[in-house]
Formats: structure tokens, C-alpha cells, sequence
């Protein structure tokens, strides 16, 4: 595993929770409205490669908000199980 990018995705993670309210706010959702999440960020990578060459960047960029998506999603499911 990169180092790097695993910062990366934490700091966005960081960044999600300051933006939107942090867990409280996570454990509102349901999995269907994370797959919705991470479904709009990936289309978002996919139309970056429509275009030639490809905004490596930009993809690069939609891929780490889709990491850390995925992370928000594990996190709330393993808090809500906890709970049980």
C-alpha cells in the first residue's frame, strides 16, 4: 500500500467530516445512499476518461473521494453493528 495515498484519502476523509457533519450525520444513511455516493464520484471518473488524453488528474482526484466514500460507508456499517 502507498502511504501516500492512503493520507490522502484520510485527509479527504477529514474534510467529509467537516463538511458534512462527521458521524451523526454518516449514520443517517443507508448503504443504498452510499452506493448513490460513490456511484456519482465514479461517474464522475469515467466521463475523465471520455476525453484524450485522459485529465489524469481530475480522475485521480474523483478516485480518492470514491476511496474515502467507501471508507465513510465501513465506518457508519461497523458503528451501526457496534451498536447492536
Amino acid at each position: 500500500m502507498n502511504n501516500r495515498i492512503l493520507a490522502e484519502i484520510e485527509a479527504e476523509r477529514i474534510y467529509q467530516d467537516e463538511k458534512w457533519g462527521g458521524p451523526e450525520h454518516d449514520d443517517q444513511h443507508e448503504p443504498n445512499d452510499w452506493i448513490a455516493f460513490i456511484t456519482c464520484w465514479n461517474g464522475k471518473a469515467f466521463n475523465c476518461c471520455e476525453k484524450h488524453p485522459i485529465d489524469s488528474r481530475t480522475f485521480r482526484f474523483n478516485m480518492v473521494k470514491v476511496a474515502a466514500l467507501a471508507v465513510a460507508a465501513m465506518e457508519s456499517v461497523d458503528r451501526k453493528e457496534e451498536r447492536r
